[in-house]
């Protein structure tokens, strides 16, 4: 954006200061023809007559100038360091060349460097006006992208109008054969499928602290508050905390932390889930990046001890990124272990493929979409109904978003799921759809 915005700038410095030296250069029409092409926004034609050029003229800081805006202006910044550091030590009362080395440090997150060389020039009498503004506005720019790299913090505020067709996951079954008994039972209301209208008020933050120039420190937190209209039993209330310590190497990013998720149903607490994290980063190429998770963590269940399990987890997945698109496609793998070997039923290994896209339509609106499916395998025979239970799932969502600005946007949304399980009291589909409106801050 700072390219964009600067260009004019850049094309007026090349006007101005290569004409103190146009009659003196050596090769005076190669130059010619590289200011030529630089002035009429020819850049990328510009980039190819530099490359050429540069085996014989590199050094030499007519063309070093004008190498180093060239390479700016495609994105080279390292180069245009470079160049702009030849010229500087040669002239080091050259502004406009200070200037751009500043810009050029910009460029390559250099902030420091970029302050430093900026405020030299505005401190030089020298100076014409314009390249002091100019130099003022980097000053700030690199401020802010300092402030950025220490502290950064970014929150939302969501509040969601819906329906849900299975507020309990229950089954469409009026009744269920009990193998341990030999008797049938007639299911309740409460066992039954249920559906209900709901409002919910959501809260995230996400921030991190820069710790160096390839560590920091990331922390993220939401919290749910969920209330149905007419079946209040199902109000409930969850958080999802994590910090985490992330550190960049030449192959690839790695993030270590901790994660903690407590549970409320209708004001009581019912379960938490808190487990150590780990995950690896890796870019492949521009187009293509792969992420690897493991977790190892506990869920202890508030009401019923039974339900505690030891949890360990592992998910590999690989991101696609084609212009406005994003395709991602992953597998998800947990071990989710009962404490108590008596209760070796609850025990369940679950697998879970799925595949995900962002479609960044224009400016204003956003779509997203996921379908994924799970298998789950209990480890041992279900007491009530004497045999291992095994699920299958098809979860689907998708949403559609329209950003009215940069601190609201408003989105509607899908979410369907269709169980199958060997055990038919376990069986069911459900399917929810909302409308949110979402404050960014």
């Amino acid at each position: 954006m700072i390219t964009k915005t600067l260009l004019p700038v850049l094309l007026t410095i090349c006007c101005i200061s290569t004409s103190a030296y146009s009659a003196t250069t050596k090769h005076t029409t190669e130059l010619q023809k590289l200011k030529k092409e630089i002035n009429n926004k020819d850049l990328v034609s510009a980039w190819d007559t530099a490359q050429s050029l540069k085996d014989e003229y590199l050094g030499e800081p007519a063309f070093d100038f004008l190498y180093g805006i060239v390479a700016l202006a495609n994105n080279q910044a390292e180069h245009a360091v470079f160049a702009f550091e030849r010229v500087t030590a040669n002239k080091p009362n050259w502004l406009d060349a200070q200037f751009l080395l500043a810009k050029a440090n910009y460029q390559i997150a250099n902030y420091q460097e970029a302050i430093l060389l900026s405020q030299y020039v505005i401190n030089d009498t020298a100076a014409s006006e314009n390249l002091k503004q100019s130099s003022s506005t980097l000053i700030k720019l690199s401020q802010n992208q300092l402030n950025k790299q220490s502290f950064e913090l970014s929150q939302r505020i969501s509040l969601n109008l819906g329906y849900d067709a299975n507020i309990n996951s229950g089954t469409t079954e009026d009744n269920i054969f009990i193998p341990a008994s030999g008797n049938t039972y007639i299911l309740s209301d409460a066992s039954k499928e249920n559906s209900d209208n709901y409002g919910s008020l959501n809260y995230r933050a996400w921030g991190s602290k820069a710790l160096s120039q390839v560590s920091k420190v990331i922390f993220s937190g939401q919290g749910t508050v969920h209330q149905f209209q007419d079946e209040s039993d199902y109000n409930r209330m969850f958080a999802d905390l994590a910090a985490k310590y992330q550190y960049s190497f030449d192959f690839g990013t790695l993030t270590a932390g901790l994660k903690f998720i407590p549970l409320w149903l209708n004001d009581d607490l019912y379960r938490t889930r808190n487990s150590l994290t780990s995950m690896f980063e890796k870019k492949l190429n521009d187009s293509w990046k792969l992420t690897t998770g493991f977790e190892v963590g506990q869920t202890k269940n508030k009401i019923n001890e039974d339900l505690n399990t030891n949890n360990v987890s592992a998910n590999l997945n690989a991101h696609y990124y084609a212009n406005r698109l994003k395709h991602s496609f992953g597998i998800h793998y947990s071990y989710e272990k009962s404490d108590e070997k008596m209760h070796h039923d609850n025990s369940q290994k679950i697998t879970t493929y799925n595949y995900s896209n962002l479609w960044l339509i224009n400016n204003e609106w956003l779509a997203k979409s996921m379908i994924a499916f799970q298998q789950k395998e209990y480890q041992d025979i279900h007491p009530f109904f004497q045999e291992k239970r095994s699920d299958d799932m098809w979860l689907f969502s998708a949403s559609l978003q329209y950003n009215h600005s940069k601190t609201w946007s408003y989105s509607m949304n899908l979410n369907a799921q269709d169980k199958e399980s060997n055990l038919t009291l376990f069986s069911y589909h459900r399917s929810d759809i909302s409308l949110s409106a979402n404050m960014n801050f």
